[in-house]
């Protein structure tokens, strides 16, 4: 008897009346279909660098908002960086390094086909506020098939002027022929801090701290009269006594207040509901789904809710030669969050700074008590009554509408066409009622900023697919692409509420400020393809694509990406035949140029404003100087690798890049004559570097008992390698530098404390006759120069996954890491450790280890009220940065079918999961996720969940 399957070695068995036949997979047969640019391809003829991700793998039962929460460690040079613990924050995504200054780093999102809007798409009314809403957010994660990340050159330049970042393509579900299949599935879960942030020390110890620090202040300065001067140090007496009537007013041992309870929930929540329906025939298929989630978060006006709705149908003719499809999707969600940074709104901002335990939160009748130092800052409202006043909302509808339509003309050549309309409309509103801080000085004050997204893309492309011989194959792809976006604002601000129960513009009495304005960016593009294989052996590849932007100066409005690689399949050659623990090994190499667009859409411009006017004559003025030479920042990517299967159960990718970008655009000074400072040009130069590997291992395979594990590995190396006339760029804490990483950090170096006195000590860093560095030591900061002092660039990155089933049980299990990276936490020296600077601020509890007497050796210097080198910037919160965290776990178990049958069911599945369950990490002051230039802010920290449900199918 002969047994034969798709992808497996045939066997010829003898018949007996009980056989167990265990199929070899056959490499040469296991041609696996992924997603690539503008169609698919056999996974074993694509000779670029590209990850796929099955849905139903990475995604499934995982408690998240947006699906690229679930991808950090599961593929090689992708990372993602969390800005905020809050529904439906934004993310930071990096593909293979940072590699613009200027114009976004994220990539390009592609679903379905169709180049989409992505990332953060809040606005506000408020300058500076820190109101995030992440749109891929109004994507189910359930019906996502697939995920592709394209890498290089090769794999991405049909892109072009969008894909030097990398593209993520997302193919949704699909309908299959055969019985419709009905699947619901709900899920209710609750959630935490991943890990506790920011540890204070308790009244008590505060109260001690408090008093040593106003003690060694009188005795080392003396006591402030009522102008803040001294007057020389005081008697140990008079010191006393003034340590404890400062501590008694702004540490009163009495009290040990836990000021997060009032200001966050005791848990988030989530519950999701999802309903699907597919099927259809050999003509017809349909999938459908609708869902409904629902997410608190710790913040007690942190949440997201909102309705998920999609349907993708196709239609096929008897002949098979026309295709009809159309891909529909619906989303209506509010978001509303709370303020981060150092805003008084933010609770996780005021218990680490105002709001100590020393300060009851009631009084005795259990009414609202405000410190009198905390009138200061809340002159009308407690704090923990006004987090809950303001509101800060975003309502966001959104739909994709894409219609398709292919024909085939002759055997192997088709045409498509595909026309698509993206619509936003994202509303935000910021309220501050009457009664509240903000709200009280303008007697309530309600900001509306609706804007609105008109998106229209268009793509035709004409693909020639044959086999000459047995053994040519040749695929040819022609194509055109339009992409036009229009964007509409309008702003309004009014005051002056006479009550807060109907606060709309309308009933305000003053209207303070009204706007509005459109935006449009065009984009056209002509786009070519070939692919071509011997015999499965040898493979070739050149794509070519020209796009023309309406972002760009007239000299250079149009420009040419392009891409060429090879790849060899070695086990294919007849010298590789008899080496059987091969399966599969084929090495590959690429070469191409993708590009970026600038972010500002008129920056070529010579553009004029309005609203200078003179009295009350209108009048205009020229606003930008003109640069017809402005132009795309052009990536050069090469990337050499290879992908092996060995002893039929492990698999290996490797790959080597460069990643150089050129014509980095830059503000560079010009001539006042022109009236302006500086403009717009193309003249940085910045090189990422990297190698990754990734591994997977079939463990058990051919048992009950199955186990696959995989490993993905990244290590990048940045460096900005040119600069306008060579010159640094420094912000703050930050430098830009040539021949150093992207994210530099520039302050003084930090020498730690002299153990006999308890004072800091800074390295000089003064240059020397000879050009080298004086290390000697000073105890004035204001000599110290700054240096270099380090970057958060980890040496390694990467994710641990593993699945493991017997019968109806699986576990699934991903671990994400990174080591050798760098922290600067500079929030500790303005706030949380100012070594007594501020005897108000709240105290960490490293705070604890602070110098006390001679001989004493430790890291935190001697505490002194109004210390006069206090809130000195310097490396000494730079620290390392190692971690390990359990990204996501799921457990499941599916009843076994002939229960589930005899009530008329398909099947019933029973699951729990989390996320951010276990966090090991180097550095416990802050959530090692942290933003992607390695600098904590006071933005909420990172949640783990745990999430209960049920999955039915009929």
């Amino acid at each position: 008897m002969q047994i034969s399957y798709i992808g497996m070695q045939t066997q010829e068995v003898a018949i007996k009346s009980t056989l167990k036949v265990v199929l070899k997979s056959d490499a040469q047969k296991l041609d696996e279909v992924m997603v690539v640019a503008y169609g698919t391809t056999k996974k074993a003829s694509f000779t670029g660098a590209a990850s796929s991700i099955k849905g139903d793998q990475a995604l499934k039962d995982i408690p998240v908002t947006s699906f690229e929460q679930a991808l950090s460690g599961t593929t090689p040079g992708l990372t993602i960086n969390s800005t905020s613990g809050q529904p439906g924050a934004g993310l930071q995504i990096r593909v293979r390094g940072t590699g613009s200054m200027n114009a976004s780093n994220e990539p390009l999102y592609v679903i379905d086909g169709v180049p989409v809007v992505s990332g953060d798409i809040a606005i506000s009314a408020v300058s500076n506020d820190s109101k995030a809403f992440n749109v891929m957010s109004s994507i189910n994660p359930s019906d996502i098939e697939n995920i592709t990340v394209l890498k290089d050159a090769a794999a991405a330049s049909l892109y072009g002027s969008r894909a030097a970042n990398g593209v993520i393509l997302i193919t949704t579900k699909h309908g299959k022929a055969g019985k419709t299949r009905v699947n619901f599935k709900a899920n209710w879960g609750f959630s935490d801090w991943a890990m506790k942030n920011r540890k204070s020390v308790n009244g008590k110890q505060r109260h001690e701290l408090t008093y040593e620090a106003c003690y060694n202040e009188a005795t080392i300065y003396g006591i402030p009269d009522n102008d803040g001067n001294y007057n020389g140090p005081a008697s140990d007496a008079e010191a006393k006594a003034y340590a404890e009537e400062m501590a008694g007013f702004y540490a009163d041992s009495k009290y040990d207040v836990d000021w997060e309870d009032a200001f966050f929930r005791k848990h988030g929540s989530s519950q999701n509901y999802e309903f699907s329906a597919q099927g259809g025939d050999e003509r017809n298929s349909f999938f459908a789904s609708l869902a409904y989630k629902k997410e608190e978060g710790k913040s007690r006006t942190s949440s997201l809710d909102g309705f998920m709705g999609r349907i993708n149908a196709v239609h096929r003719s008897a002949d098979n030669k026309w295709q009809m499809g159309a891909n529909i999707s619906l989303s209506k969600q509010n978001s509303s969050v709370a303020s981060e940074g150092t805003a008084y709104s933010n609770p996780f901002f005021l218990i680490n700074y105002v709001c100590t335990p020393n300060m009851p939160i009631y009084d005795d009748e259990g009414n609202y008590y405000t410190h009198p130092f905390l009138q200061q800052i809340f002159p009308h409202t407690h704090p923990v009554e006004d987090i809950s006043l303001d509101k800060n909302e975003s309502r966001v509808f959104r739909s994709t509408n894409n219609l398709w339509a292919s024909y085939q003309i002759i055997d192997g050549l088709t045409l498509k066409e595909s026309v698509n309309y993206d619509y936003l409309n994202n509303n935000s509103i910021t309220y501050w009622p009457l009664n509240s801080n903000n709200g009280s000085m303008n007697n309530g004050l309600r900001a509306n900023y609706p804007v609105q997204q008109h998106n229209v893309y268009s793509s035709t492309t004409l693909n020639y697919v044959k086999t000459f011989a047995q053994k040519h194959n040749l695929d040819a792809l022609v194509g055109w692409d339009v992409d036009d976006r229009r964007t509409e604002y309008v702003f309004a601000t009014s005051s002056g509420y006479p009550h807060d129960k109907l606060p709309e513009s309308i009933n305000a009495a003053t209207p303070q400020e009204g706007s509005s304005y459109y935006t449009e960016d065009h984009l056209l593009s002509l786009l070519s393809r070939v692919n071509y294989d011997y015999d499965n052996k040898y493979y070739a590849s050149v794509n070519f694509r020209r796009d023309g932007s309406s972002r760009l100066g007239a000299n250079s409005r149009w420009a040419n990406f392009w891409s060429v690689s090879a790849a060899w399949r070695l086990t294919q050659e007849e010298f590789m035949k008899g080496i059987t623990q091969i399966n599969d090994l084929k090495v590959r190499a690429s070469y191409g140029i993708n590009g970026t667009l600038p972010s500002d859409l008129y920056g070529h411009l010579s553009l004029y404003g309005y609203g200078y006017n003179y009295q009350d004559i209108p009048g205009s003025a020229p606003q930008s100087v003109p640069n017809p030479d402005l132009s795309w920042e052009k990536n050069k990517n090469f990337n050499i690798g290879f992908d092996a299967t060995l002893f039929d159960r492990l698999n290996v990718s490797f790959d080597y890049y460069s990643r150089k970008t050129s014509d980095l655009l830059q503000n560079v000074p010009t001539s006042m004559v022109v009236g302006f400072k500086n403009m717009l040009k193309n003249v940085g130069e910045m090189t990422n570097r990297g190698v990754e590997l990734d591994i997977n291992v079939d463990v058990f395979k051919h048992s009950q008992v199955r186990w696959n594990t995989g490993l993905a590995l990244s290590h990048n190396s940045n460096k900005v390698s040119k600069l306008y006339g060579g010159k640094d760029i420094i912000d703050g804490t930050s430098i830009i530098r040539e021949g150093e990483s992207y994210y530099s950090w520039w302050s003084r170096e930090w020498a730690g404390v002299d153990p006999e006195t308890g004072e800091e000590q800074w390295v000089l860093n003064t240059k020397n006759e000879d050009g080298t560095l004086n290390k000697d030591l000073t105890k004035n900061p204001a000599q110290a120069q700054r240096v270099i002092i380090g970057k958060p660039d980890p040496k390694l990155t990467g994710g641990w996954r593993n699945t493991v089933s017997w019968k109806g049980l699986e576990l699934n299990m991903l671990f994400n890491f990174s080591l050798g990276g760098k922290v600067f936490d500079t929030m500790r020296t303005s706030f949380t450790d100012t070594d007594g600077y501020v005897i108000y601020y709240n105290s960490s509890v490293d705070q604890l280890d602070r110098w006390q007497k001679p001989g004493d050796v430790t890291s935190v210097p001697r505490r002194i009220n109004n210390y006069e080198y206090g809130n000195y910037g310097s490396s000494r919160f730079m620290k390392d940065l190692n971690y390990l965290r359990l990204k996501s776990m799921s457990l499941s178990y599916t009843l076994p079918a002939q229960w589930v049958r005899r009530v008329q069911m398909e099947n019933v599945r029973l699951f729990v999961s989390g996320s951010n369950l276990l966090t090991l990490t180097s550095y416990k002051n802050v959530d090692p996720e942290l933003s992607i230039n390695g600098i904590p802010t006071f933005a909420f920290p990172n949640l783990k969940s745990v999430t209960f449900g049920i999955e039915i199918g009929f």
